[in-house]
């Protein structure tokens, strides 16, 4: 019930037996309660523009093939052995050619993708397919032969075991997922060389490619340049892998939300992975509202320097320095940045 404030009569008004009642509300209670409302209501509005694209990803997470079985520790090594950070997750995307049908084929690609929530960095490491390591139960081979003798199971143990380096989940990916990825966002631009230029025109018949410094690439014509090899060497096919994905992540900066749940209900029909629906949809809606806009840094196991060339039971590969490697793993994952630290130490 409203409370009663009395009014003086109006000037030359005759008094009717006392004060005329004024029904009001307390001052200041309507400016409050419409504040209130309107803080409500962007809430709300909030709440449906980012939580839509929420459950809408998680609705698409069925057309995943999920390996049920889920993450499994590492056999082979101790736990406490392996390099961590509760801040560091990281997600070894693994690429298989569709063609072969077949996931327990070589693997053509394995890249570490890790997001650094300390430094807010996102951070790819390229592992190098012909680097000499001992498979876990199966002796000593190039590092892609892992995908054949366990899948990617054995990929992420073989890493582990070799490189201390905790792995938190995997993504298997076809060339298929990632030509529609490209597509899905417009395509991508990289700096082309005229040897590379010329290589695409006359070994893949890609006769519309010339060299410059921002070429556009569709998706077909962006998986046959990451897959450039004979041209030069393994170690700038890697590169060519890093700069088309450093490429892929600015152009995801520059879609709407909606935009990129239409390509991850596109890709998804494509992707193995170990991470639970709820999990995935948490890292897919993480990636397009937060560690899309992280700087990103780039590097190659091996390192420069810590390896040399060999050749082993007929094959020509990389004889690696494991104990520098890791090094350079523990300083480039899990490293506090110098302007990280001065921050952190500030008075507050």
């Amino acid at each position: 019930m409203a409370d009663i404030y009395f009014s003086n009569p109006k000037p030359g008004a005759a008094p009717q037996g006392g004060y005329e009642p004024v029904y009001s509300k307390k001052p200041g209670r309507s400016g409050a309660r419409k504040f209130f409302l309107a803080v409500v209501s962007l809430l709300l509005i909030a709440a449906v523009a980012l939580g839509g694209p929420y459950f809408y990803i998680y609705s698409l997470m069925d057309k995943t093939d999920y390996n049920r079985s889920g993450h499994k520790p590492n056999v082979y090594v101790d736990s406490s052995d392996l390099m961590r950070n509760d801040k560091v997750v990281n997600i070894l995307f693994i690429g298989v050619d569709a063609r072969e049908q077949d996931l327990a084929s070589r693997s053509d690609t394995m890249l570490l993708f890790s997001i650094d929530k300390i430094n807010k960095k996102i951070k790819l490491t390229s592992f190098m397919r012909d680097t000499w390591v001992d498979i876990p139960g199966s002796g000593y081979a190039k590092l892609n032969a892992a995908c054949t003798y366990g899948g990617a199971q054995l990929v992420m143990d073989t890493i582990e075991y070799n490189f201390n380096v905790e792995i938190d989940h995997y993504v298997l990916v076809d060339f298929d997922s990632f030509v529609k990825a490209v597509n899905g966002l417009g395509g991508v631009d990289v700096e082309i060389t005229e040897s590379e230029a010329k290589y695409l025109r006359d070994k893949v018949h890609l006769e519309t490619i010339q060299a410059g410094e921002s070429v556009h690439l569709n998706g077909n014509q962006a998986l046959w340049y990451c897959r450039i090899r004979k041209l030069d060497s393994d170690f700038m096919r890697t590169k060519r892998q890093r700069k088309v994905i450093t490429s892929l992540v600015g152009k995801a900066r520059e879609e709407s939300a909606w935009e990129l749940t239409k390509l991850v209900k596109s890709v998804l029909p494509n992707v193995e992975t170990d991470m639970n629906p709820m999990v995935l949809t948490n890292f897919a809606f993480g990636a397009f509202f937060r560690y899309v806009r992280y700087d990103l840094e780039q590097a190659r196991v091996p390192a420069d320097g810590t390896w040399q060339d060999a050749t082993i039971k007929g094959q020509m590969v990389l004889k690696t320095d494991l104990g520098e490697n890791r090094d350079m793993l523990e300083d480039f994952l899990y490293a506090i940045d110098e302007e990280t630290a001065s921050t952190e130490t500030q008075p507050q």
